[in-house]
């Protein structure tokens, strides 16, 4: 029940309603707008009454001051655009209410929503539209957008323990989309490098809202990750992106990324300086060490990871990173690094290391050092250390021999110095050349350019000592070399026959039927022949067969003389003989040469007492040959008269030595 106040009231404003009806028509009379829950409301920079991209049911309800001249049994119809999406009989001015599902709201940017009031006397009346609007652009209006930015520290040594300790968060820094409005919302996902980024695995990190402020500024909104965050998050090569989503729901485009190098692990310290072993001692690199090869070495430091690259830095040029194996370490240097500031120059270099990991670089000490490339002469190929310059001049060793041939020494050259020249002169006064005879070493001629013109020989001597110390050599490697106190350069090498030195080494040959003391007495030093070795039968010789010196199918000659004297030196003519050249076979070398010199015209003439001389020339194919003499003392006296088959004594001691298979003269 009303109170009479309340009903005249009432009755009053429904009489005004009916008036204005009656003056304005229906169409100047509009009761209030709906009151609507569960939709976006406006904003500063939006006025839009907006539906959620994911809302639920909507519920709409009649405003309180619309109920004023209602009564019981009075109708309130709901309609979103014309279609109608519910009925309610007025009862209570709060069930004025209406649930719309989602189904009633279809693809549209707009819709308006309103109810129609239907009283009893059915003079109805319209409530003004409610204007609800869907947005379906994208946030940067459906653009790409670029990368986030990081703080410079991050993004010069990455992300690290340290920093965090320092920090405590690491600040993302999102450019401004073109349409940003408060309530929009930023997400950052964080992901691996190694991992493939797809929008289905887009898994947020972090996030903010855009507040009203920084909606209305100009600056970029700034995402901030806490450290007790990051501490659990994958680390290595990350790409952070993000996106923004508006208020409504609608997905931005993700943004470009920005790489990001994350280590939490204790960074590298206590960096030992560089070593290179090659220049320990002079503090030099020359051309020598870089023929050997020049390696850094990397003794150690603190907080090794497995995963850690070693960067050489080599007169400020970086070397290809390796990977950490064991310390020492072993980094060498190509030439082409050695040479890049100057193949041919001296200078000083610095020497450092870094160590890399996930990004970031940790530097060692620096090692200064000195490199010297110069030469004496024509500097030589930049591409490599040498020691070989092919501009260098051919030398070319003169022979005594007529036809005059290079590079052969002959007869005529034995026991001579011999001489080796240059066509030119392309040094400087005070260059040193040094000339290397085979692989006699150090060099056997020394000789400084002094006043030598341009256009002259440089003529070189080489003792017949080096020749002879050089050996035998169908192919002898001869060269020389420039010096200028620092570096060695090497002229090209020629070949140099050298056949006319004889065989060297060649061993002592035996006696198997000397006289040989009883002991304790020693073996006298000269090998002796006495009546006790039955000369009579001829004496025998064997020759040892050396395998370093002799062959199979060397040929050898045997020459026999006598003296009649103890010392060798007075001649018997007549007992000279050269034995017939024989050649060496498969049996000499299994057993030795065995030779049985004759007793008769070669021994007998030996009266009392005196010596020989058992020589032998070896005859190698190539025209090499070499000789070996051997003296022996021969007694034939016996007591006072002189040994013979017919001798009594301890000839019979002895085997004769035809027993020994050699015949006289023969081998």
């Amino acid at each position: 029940m009303y109170s009479p106040k309340e009903e005249s009231a009432k009755r009053s404003r429904k009489d005004w309603l009916a008036w204005l009806l009656k003056r304005f028509g229906r169409q100047g009379l509009e009761l209030p707008i709906l009151e609507v829950e569960g939709v976006l409301k406006p904003i500063p920079g939006d006025p839009r009454y907006l539906l959620p991209k994911e809302g639920g049911d909507l519920i709409v309800k009649v405003p309180a001051s619309a109920t004023v001249n209602m009564e019981q049994g009075d109708t309130i119809t709901f309609f979103i655009d014309d279609v109608e999406c519910g009925k309610v009989t007025y009862t209570t001015p709060d069930q004025l209410i209406c649930l719309i599902k989602p189904e009633y709201i279809g693809g549209k940017t707009e819709y308006r929503l309103w109810y129609l009031y239907t009283p009893s006397d059915y003079n109805t009346v319209e409530s003004i539209r409610f204007l609800l609007e869907r947005d379906y652009i994208a946030p940067n209006e459906g653009e790409p957008i670029a990368a986030a930015e990081l703080p410079d520290e991050v993004v010069r040594a990455g992300l690290t323990q340290a920093y965090l300790d320092s920090v405590g968060h690491l600040d993302v820094t999102i450019p401004r989309s073109s349409d940003m409005l408060e309530a929009d919302r930023i997400e950052i996902s964080w992901v691996p490098v190694v991992a493939q980024f797809s929008r289905q695995n887009w898994a947020p990190v972090a996030s903010k809202t855009v507040s009203q402020n920084e909606a209305a500024g100009n600056d970029k909104p700034v995402v901030q990750i806490p450290s007790s965050v990051i501490q659990q998050l994958a680390q290595g090569k990350i790409g952070i992106y993000f996106r923004y989503i508006d208020r409504t729901g609608n997905l931005g485009q993700f943004s470009e990324v920005v790489h990001l190098l994350f280590d939490l692990r204790p960074a590298p310290e206590n960096l030992l300086g560089p070593l290179v072993y090659l220049a320990e001692r002079d503090n030099l690199i020359d051309r020598a060490d870089a023929q050997l090869g020049v390696a850094v070495v990397i003794l150690g430091y603190d907080n090794v990871q497995t995963d850690d690259q070693i960067e050489v830095i080599w007169e400020g040029i970086s070397v290809a990173p390796v990977p950490f194996s064991a310390f020492p370490m072993y980094i060498p240097i190509s030439w082409d690094t050695l040479s890049k500031e100057g193949p041919a120059t001296e200078r000083k270099v610095d020497v450092s290391y870094n160590v890399l990991r996930s990004g970031s670089s940790k530097s060692s000490p620096v090692l200064p050092l000195k490199v010297d490339f110069t030469v004496a002469g024509p500097e030589p190929d930049p591409a490599n250390p040498g020691p070989i310059n092919d501009k260098l001049p051919v030398i070319a060793v003169k022979s005594r021999e007529n036809p005059l041939v290079d590079n052969v020494l002959g007869e005529g050259d034995k026991g001579q110095p011999a001489r080796a020249q240059l066509p030119n002169n392309p040094f400087n006064s005070g260059d040193i050349l040094r000339l290397y005879w085979g692989d006699l070493r150090p060099h056997v001629v020394e000789k400084m350019i002094e006043a030598e013109g341009p256009g002259d020989i440089i003529t070189f001597d080489i003792p017949w000592e080096f020749i002879e110390a050089g050996g035998y050599n169908e192919y002898l490697p001869v060269y020389y070399s420039t010096w200028n106190e620092v570096n060695e350069q090497e002229s090209g090498r020629i070949s140099v026959d050298v056949r006319i030195l004889d065989i060297q080494g060649l061993p002592d040959v035996t006696f198997p039927d000397r006289f040989v003391p009883a002991p304790p007495n020693p073996p006298t030093p000269v090998p002796l022949i006495n009546c006790s070795s039955r000369p009579w039968d001829g004496i025998r010789v064997n020759i040892p067969f050396d395998k370093k010196a002799m062959a199979v199918d060397d040929e050898v000659v045997i020459e026999w003389q006598a003296y009649s004297d103890t010392n060798g030196t007075i001649l018997i003519d007549e007992t000279y003989f050269e034995f017939s050249r024989f050649k060496l076979s498969a049996d000499h070398e299994a057993s030795g040469i065995a030779f049985l010199v004759p007793y008769q015209d070669r021994v007998e003439p030996i009266v009392t007492r005196g010596s020989a001389q058992f020589s032998y020339t070896l005859y190698k194919p190539s025209g090499q040959s070499g000789k070996h003499s051997t003296r022996v003392m021969i007694s034939r006296v016996i007591g006072t008269t002189l040994c013979s088959a017919d001798s009594l004594g301890r000839c019979d001691m002895l085997p004769a030595a035809s027993e020994n298979g050699a015949e006289n003269g023969n081998i």
